[in-house]
């Protein structure tokens, strides 16, 4: 891989996951909400926080947790669509970019077979994990039709979720339409 590849690489994707950065997730995210405008269609913008995460590294030590966000980033990656993004942005939250839907609550069947599939106990060095997932989201145009807003309501719905039981969806209108 030549030099400029090898950091266009590290400018774009998250060197532990392999998935894109938030870098890389606004970029696509702005020609999402651009495909978005034109077809007359809603995009989602999921914020996942790990529950239980902290308490994996403590019990297992930090290369199991990094073994486990692998994993869960494996997971992810296979849940959503092709033409959906899964970003980690940093420790154990993740971005979820899910478009071409035509209303807001197309995206819930989606959301929960993520939950699912988070849930399920990963083996890691050591034993097996468990963690949950809690996310929160923010629905274009609806919510919002900046990146960087939609992305922050996202973190404040994941947010309720959390306070409100983990392991759950929050979008940040009280329904999803």
């Amino acid at each position: 891989m030549n030099l400029h590849r090898k950091l266009n690489r590290i400018a774009h994707y998250d060197m532990l996951t392999d998935l894109p950065n938030r870098v890389l997730l606004v970029d696509r995210m702005q020609a999402a909400i651009a495909a978005a405008t034109r077809s007359g269609r809603f995009l989602a913008v999921g914020y996942l926080d790990l529950d239980g995460f902290k308490e994996v590294n403590d019990r297992f030590g930090h290369g199991a947790g990094d073994q486990l966000l692998r994993e869960i980033a494996r997971r992810l990656h296979q849940v959503v669509r092709s033409v959906d993004t899964v970003a980690r942005l940093g420790g154990d939250e993740f971005a979820l970019l899910i478009g071409d839907l035509k209303s807001p609550a197309d995206c819930r069947e989606l959301l929960d077979r993520i939950l699912e599939a988070v849930e399920r106990p990963a083996e890691i060095e050591g034993g097996a994990a468990s963690v949950s997932a809690s996310i929160g989201v923010a629905v274009f145009p609806r919510d919002s039709t900046d990146p960087d807003e939609l992305l922050a309501l996202a973190d404040q719905a994941m947010y309720r979720a959390k306070r409100a039981g983990k392991a759950r969806i929050d979008f940040h209108a009280d329904t999803p339409d």
